[in-house]
């Protein structure tokens, strides 16, 4: 009886082994905005495979969403598990409370039948989503585990679960309950809190078999060749049986390998102390690029990124301890090749809580190329946000600008209507014709603008910095004379920056020469050049009157914006010279403070 009650009690764990790896399997299916993808096509796989069980589902917040095959169970959907009957709601929340697989029922399913649901709590980003769940008909799980293949003439099965209102234990076989008086035993299926009994169909007679062994001592003292001969002809129906048996855990096991192997996502099972690989099927090699040799020469830690080492050892801590069950992240991996792949990481344990930690599941989904599109998406956006924050700044510039000539334009025209001598008419005409210039002007400038930001084909050559700043220095050396300032050049002979020349000639001529324009009338005047090769930056620096960056920081590289009453100041300069460095890839920043000077600092891509 011992021998038959372990035969079926390995069938059930092979069973309840098979679901949890299909509820896992489903989870994977989740995205990472908790909603399925490819259901129906995993669900028909993994009901395909004969594993015993009847259905699948998806369950969102306690309602079942997804359901396969679906016209049986169609019934099913949309059903709140959470909001039942007391029976189907504690033991779903027992399953959440426990944090792992949890077997309710059997039960009445609402599309039918009595059976039994494995649900499993799935967790995104650290918070309870839903269940995924198989469901199993009583008949099949009583057929699938060996209970119905015994010789009934000697023995029975019968199987019950305490009823979580009353508490009291509740029986789910068609045969007899009252068997105190006949000798059983039993197990304990712990993930469905089920016992399975196997009883004796013959009554209790304790004192008869203590009698039967002092007789059969004696005999054997007296005949022992005649009990050798009686014990192997042992009754051939339980050899049979465990043959039998043997048979069936041999092909569960087949199953079983069919499903891992067949699987949609990378699954390997993992020594939890040594992180050796001990079993990895063929997606989870294909995804790191190893063949499953290689994978059993390597630890497990080994192929993950090393930035993301700490988080991953931190939550594998928790699981060793008992802290938590499973856990997911997502997570970068080494590629053999060497590049870095980002997949989607559960672990699960396959140890009971309080019981000594020995291996543990890993199961990988490779999104790298879903990140890298949602990455290039956000550039995308990003790119095509900035470009419309320009265009929109631009279109404000031009009308702003042309609004103002129109309106000089069209108030002079009406005094010129008005005008009553020729000397009048020809102060208006001269009035109109500075207008005009300052108009064409404007138009030039703007132009210049469209140039620079339509500009795709620019020549780019390899030109030496220091050269480039010698010749700006002497073209505007009547100025440095004029001030009296001294202009250092610390850039270095050998370096060597790819730019378009005329960008580089406009950029430098525009920032020297608003150093040398600005230059402070009490103190004597400096300019220091230098460049930081290491960051290839380039800094303009000078003791000038500076700039109040709270006040005017902000408006600083804008269109026709001026900071003091200078004459020469047209607010056109800084505003070119930033659309060429933002067209050659490089960014511009400012340090200023008023009387004490002012530092532009240029990046090189």
């Amino acid at each position: 009886m011992s021998n038959i009650l372990n035969v079926v009690e390995q069938n059930f764990q092979q069973i309840l082994k098979t679901s949890y790896t299909a509820t896992l399997t489903l989870a994977m299916t989740i995205n990472d905005d908790g909603n399925p993808e490819n259901f129906n096509e995993i669900a028909s796989q993994l009901i395909d495979n004969k594993s015993g069980i009847d259905a699948v589902q998806l369950v969102p917040n306690g309602i079942i969403s997804n359901v396969f095959p679906l016209e049986e169970n169609k019934a099913a959907l949309n059903y709140n598990i959470l909001k039942s009957h007391y029976n189907i709601r504690k033991e779903a929340e027992k399953s959440i409370e426990r944090r792992t697989m949890y077997f309710a029922g059997p039960i009445k399913l609402i599309q039918g039948g009595i059976g039994v649901v494995g649900r499993l709590p799935v967790y995104k980003n650290n918070k309870f989503w839903g269940f995924s769940a198989v469901v199993i008909k009583l008949e099949t799980l009583m057929k699938s585990s060996g209970v119905e293949s015994i010789d009934k003439s000697k023995y029975y099965f019968q199987f019950s679960k305490k009823n979580p209102a009353t508490n009291k234990e509740e029986f789910f076989l068609p045969s007899k309950t009252n068997f105190s008086d006949y000798y059983y035993q039993t197990v304990t299926i712990s993930e469905g809190d089920w016992k399975l009994y196997l009883i004796s169909t013959k009554k209790n007679t304790i004192i008869g078999q203590i009698l039967m062994s002092f007789i059969l001592g004696f005999l054997l003292s007296i005949v022992s060749g005649f009990t050798v001969y009686y014990l192997l002809k042992r009754p051939a129906e339980l050899q049979k049986l465990l043959k039998k048996k043997s048979n069936r855990l041999v092909l569960s096991e087949k199953q079983y390998r069919a499903l891992f192997e067949q699987a949609p996502v990378g699954i390997a099972k993992i020594d939890s102390m040594s992180g050796k690989y001990l079993d990895i099927n063929t997606h989870y090699c294909s995804i790191l690029g190893y063949s499953a040799e290689e994978m059993k020469q390597i630890n497990f830690e080994s192929t993950i990124h090393v930035d993301d080492l700490d988080v991953f050892n931190s939550k594998m801590t928790q699981l060793l301890n008992d802290e938590i069950m499973e856990f997911s992240l997502e997570n970068r991996f080494y590629h053999k090749s060497g590049k870095i792949i980002i997949v989607n990481l559960l672990v699960a344990a396959l140890w009971k809580n309080n019981s000594k930690s020995k291996t543990h599941m890993t199961i990988i989904e490779d999104i790298t190329d879903k990140k890298r599109a949602e990455e290039n998406l956000k550039e995308s956006f990003n790119i095509v946000t900035e470009q419309n924050k320009r265009l929109l700044n631009f279109s404000y510039i031009v009308s702003h600008n042309l609004r103002s000539h129109t309106s000089n334009i069209q108030t002079i025209a009406d005094f010129l209507d008005q005008a009553e001598s020729k000397e009048e008419r020809d102060e208006m005409i001269d009035l109109l014709k500075k207008v005009s210039h300052s108009l064409n002007e404007t138009m030039y400038n703007l132009n210049e603008v469209v140039n620079i930001r339509t500009n795709v084909n620019l020549t780019i050559e390899s030109l030496n910095l220091h050269t480039y700043i010698e010749k700006t220095i002497n073209l505007l050396s009547d100025k440095v004379y004029e001030k009296n300032l001294k202009i250092c050049n610390t850039v270095s002979k050998d370096v060597m920056v790819n730019y378009n020349i005329s960008y580089l000639e406009s950029i430098l001529y525009n920032f020297i020469s608003n150093a040398i324009r600005y230059s402070h009338t009490q103190k004597k005047s400096e300019i220091n050049i230098s460049f930081d090769t290491e960051k290839r930056v380039l800094k303009i620096a000078d003791n000038g009157i500076g700039i109040d960056l709270k006040k005017n920081g902000d408006k600083l590289f804008g269109l026709y914006k001026t900071f003091n009453n200078s004459p020469e100041s047209k607010g056109v300069g800084l505003f070119i010279s930033k659309n060429q460095i933002d067209a050659m890839g490089g960014t511009v920043t400012v340090e200023s403070e008023l009387n004490v000077g002012t530092t532009f600092s240029i990046f090189f891509k």
